[in-house]
């Protein structure tokens, strides 16, 4: 039996949820935001959804390291010194991606994922260039009229940013809800216990454990009679 796959649905989801309520706090400045804070609020808005692509793809590595696309991996000496084992993949997988560019990062996520990328992708990636122009390219000079201009981003641009941000993230909450529908906590842990217990004896996981469904956990552990006979 191959390794099972322990991801949790609801631990890709919770990036998303999370970045959706920042979203919402956006929202709520923007009423008596001036030039400046719009310039600020647009540029979290951007980091925010580059950030939740960031948490989803390390968790799920984490999980299931195989699907790096690196076939060899360098890891910091000081890594090795300060981790413990339980937390060392998980900081050597987060620094493999905080050293990717952020276009190498985006196809990575929905590549290893195995979702399709969501209908507005290509307005998404304008808005990322318009963020990008916004830091690197703001200040324009000109030197034979003695001006300087400043570029910036209105009330309007930013509220359709959130618009199709919002769409963005709905999509790919469908998507993951949609392909990894089967990976509920019970369903993981079922999963664990037979890879784990092999033996005929152990076959029936539902003889050990309540279970409880309808909040998605086990209740309680079972006394079977054919527990006398286990080692």
């Amino acid at each position: 039996m191959t390794r099972p796959l322990i991801v949790l649905k609801d631990h890709l989801l919770m990036p998303i949820l999370a970045t959706e309520a920042r979203i919402a706090e956006i929202s709520d400045e923007m009423d008596n935001a001036n030039a400046i804070n719009c310039n600020g609020l647009f540029l979290m808005l951007v980091s925010y959804i580059e950030s939740m692509q960031k948490e989803v793809l390390t968790y799920y590595l984490k999980h299931q390291p195989e699907k790096l696309p690196a076939s060899s991996i360098e890891v910091d000496k000081s890594i090795l010194v300060e981790c413990e084992d339980f937390y060392f993949l998980e900081h050597v997988i987060s620094e493999y991606i905080e050293k990717m560019p952020y276009w190498r990062l985006s196809k990575l996520f929905f590549e290893v994922l195995r979702i399709k990328k969501p209908d507005n992708d290509k307005s998404i990636q304008n808005i990322k260039k318009r963020r990008n122009d916004l830091i690197h390219n703001n200040l324009k000079v000109d030197f034979k009229r003695k001006e300087v201009r400043h570029d910036s981003v209105g009330p309007k641009f930013l509220s359709e940013c959130i618009t199709e941000y919002i769409t963005y993230l709905d999509n790919l909450k469908s998507e993951i809800s949609k392909v990894y529908c089967s990976c509920s906590k019970i369903n993981s842990i079922r999963n664990l216990w037979l890879y784990t217990f092999k033996t005929p004896l152990c076959g029936v996981f539902e003889s050990y454990w309540y279970i409880d469904n309808e909040n998605d956990s086990l209740s309680g552990c079972k006394r079977p009679d054919i527990e006398h006979g286990l080692s």
